[in-house]
């Protein structure tokens, strides 16, 4: 087994990706903890966040969506390349932990993932967001619940819309029935762009009892 990126032998193949290419990672400069944004307070929570705060609590991204990793995603979702999703998954498990040690934060009570669309799902043949959520969730020993959210239509797609109408798509998309009161969620997905269709998730989260909302993610789009 050799290196995703570089194609050099790897010293234990299951990690997909070598040491020296994760170093060599394209690193977000000093970012918000909540929204993941760069910004240049002293604090760790950027302006935006402050004047209008998400209904998630924080958010772990592992870089920017460029490549390499773009590349790697793109394989991943579109050329049916689902081994990519273990060495995916664990730069995503490495930066969440990293943010651990910096700041103590606490593992979650279960883990679940964003849903796709069952047209959506029929024809892609998966959900990459699941298939990222289900190694996370056995290495922080945790449950791991991929229905935990129904999503109830489907949307346009978010890329030809404007901010607002972004926001406005997915306000009313999502759907969660199930007890979590008093229990911390981690919502795993693999690019965060506008945050409206996390945002949108953890309002469901928080309404059902979640007490903490942690937005583990690939690539946070810097808009």
């Amino acid at each position: 087994m050799r290196c995703m990126l570089c194609n050099m032998p790897l010293y234990l193949p299951n990690h997909g990706i070598c040491n020296q290419c994760i170093k060599n990672l394209p690193k977000l400069d000093k970012v918000c903890y909540q929204c993941g944004l760069p910004h240049s307070l002293a604090t760790d929570i950027c302006y935006r966040c402050r004047e209008e705060k998400p209904y998630w609590d924080e958010l772990v991204a592992v870089s920017d969506y460029i490549h390499p990793l773009k590349k790697l995603i793109h394989h991943f979702k579109f050329n049916q390349r689902i081994e990519v999703n273990m060495a995916l998954a664990r730069l995503m498990f490495l930066a969440w932990y990293q943010r651990r040690q910096s700041l103590g934060i606490d593992k979650p009570d279960l883990v679940t993932c964003v849903p796709l669309h069952h047209i959506r799902y029929w024809s892609r043949g998966f959900n990459q967001a699941q298939l990222l959520a289900k190694p996370i969730a056995k290495w922080l020993n945790r449950d791991f619940a991929p229905y935990l959210l129904a999503r109830k239509h489907q949307a346009v797609d978010q890329k030809n819309l404007s901010l607002e109408r972004r926001a406005l798509n997915v306000e009313k998309l999502f759907s969660c029935k199930q007890n979590l009161l008093n229990k911390s969620v981690m919502l795993i997905d693999d690019i965060v762009t506008s945050g409206n269709t996390i945002n949108a998730i953890s309002k469901q989260l928080k309404n059902c009892g979640a007490i903490r909302v942690q937005i583990i993610c690939l690539c946070r789009t810097v808009l």
